[in-house]
């Protein structure tokens, strides 16, 4: 993109924060992750829940990093990570998601991605508990920054894009933006109700 996708306009909201609010009715809370925390001052005063932002503890280790910050700083046992691009999040599927998973460590949908059928779990459109944070913990110490890194140390329970199709028929919820291209169609989707 060329930019921070967090701030794109969209209807005079920045992505990132149309993102939060389409999560909102599972939230008791929301933490950014994020290594400018001062960005987000405005933002956080305009939701409804409280909010704050997590700084990575492994500066410059990725994803994983990011995604460890967030689950320390989450008072909640139970995490949702989602990535600030994916615009048509939704609560509906997280809800479904939580409720197929039950008390496993990590909740995540394994969708078909490549020319070969191949599956491939989606870790930033996941949720989990706080019990991730010591096998995350050994990745990150072991340089390993992939946000999947981890997954083989704790119980994973995985949501087939099957399931997911019947709440999600387009798997829209999963869709993310990573192109000046996909931006306009989302843009041109959401103005017509998608």
């Amino acid at each position: 993109m060329g930019r921070d996708k967090a701030w794109l306009d969209l209807n005079g909201m920045p992505l990132v924060e149309h993102v939060a609010r389409r999560l909102l009715p599972l939230a008791e809370e929301v933490v950014f992750s994020a290594n400018d925390p001062d960005a987000f001052g405005t933002l956080i005063d305009r939701l409804p829940v409280p909010g704050r932002v997590a700084v990575d503890a492994w500066p410059g280790a990725g994803p994983l990093a990011g995604l460890h910050a967030g689950l320390r700083a989450a008072r909640n046992d139970l995490v949702l990570a989602v990535a600030t691009d994916m615009p048509f999040v939704s609560a509906e599927v997280v809800r479904a998601m939580m409720a197929w998973g039950g008390s496993a460590d990590a909740i995540i949908a394994r969708l078909t991605v490549g020319d070969r059928g191949e599956l491939s779990p989606e870790p930033l459109h996941a949720l989990y508990r706080k019990a991730c944070l010591p096998a995350i913990e050994r990745a990150l110490a072991a340089g390993r920054r992939r946000a999947v890194a981890f997954l083989d140390d704790v119980h994973v329970f995985y949501v087939d894009a099957d399931r997911i199709k019947e709440i999600d028929p387009e798997l829209l919820s999963f869709r993310n933006v990573n192109t000046a291209e996909e931006w306009e169609e989302v843009r041109a989707l959401l103005a017509r109700g998608g």
